[in-house]
């Protein structure tokens, strides 16, 4: 049974609520996975700082194959095994939509996390990995609120837009001063 919809001042009210959530739970585990990476002294020429950051970037593309093999399992074992007989059915819709705006995301967030890194000195690279390591939980996040309905997606939504634009302010930040 479909559930009625809700009032739109009230949706608003609590989007804005879980999105309020989200960055506080964003914020709070970067700065509690930022002070438990080990600094290495190593970090100090530019290309480790990269290589750092492109590392941090993994679980953010291990979260992008996770939700792409559950796409491929779904449509392996429902009708949608030959998309032109049957439509999609609603998973599949909404990790086709979680899908698009994660590689959205992360054509923001990429790019910006190597600029950062590479423009922080050693000492910062702990929260440049806790970035990494925040956002991927944050789309996982994301991605398990829209499955359970819609409206939970806020906090995961919020805490990569919280991620995204951390990295992207900061190295505009840095390469503008």
């Amino acid at each position: 049974m479909a559930r009625p919809p809700e009032p739109v001042a009230h949706s608003r009210g609590l989007a804005l609520l879980l999105a309020a959530i989200g960055v506080t739970a964003a914020v709070l585990g970067w700065r509690a996975l930022a002070g438990i990476v080990p600094i290495d002294p190593a970090w100090s020429s530019m290309a480790a700082r990269l290589g750092v950051a492109a590392l941090a970037l993994l679980p953010a593309a291990g979260v992008l194959w996770f939700f792409l093999v559950a796409q491929m399992a779904c449509r392996l074992w429902t009708a949608a095994f030959e998309p032109l007989r049957a439509p999609d059915g609603a998973f599949l819709v909404t990790n086709q939509r979680i899908i698009g705006n994660t590689l959205e995301q992360l054509l923001v967030f990429a790019p910006s996390l190597l600029a950062l890194a590479a423009g922080v000195p050693a000492a910062r690279m702990a929260e440049v990995i806790a970035l990494g390591l925040v956002f991927a939980v944050a789309r996982l996040a994301f991605w398990l609120g829209y499955l359970v309905r819609p409206m939970l997606r806020a906090p995961g939504m919020a805490a990569t837009f919280a991620t995204t634009t951390a990295s992207l302010g900061g190295a505009i930040w840095i390469w503008l001063a």
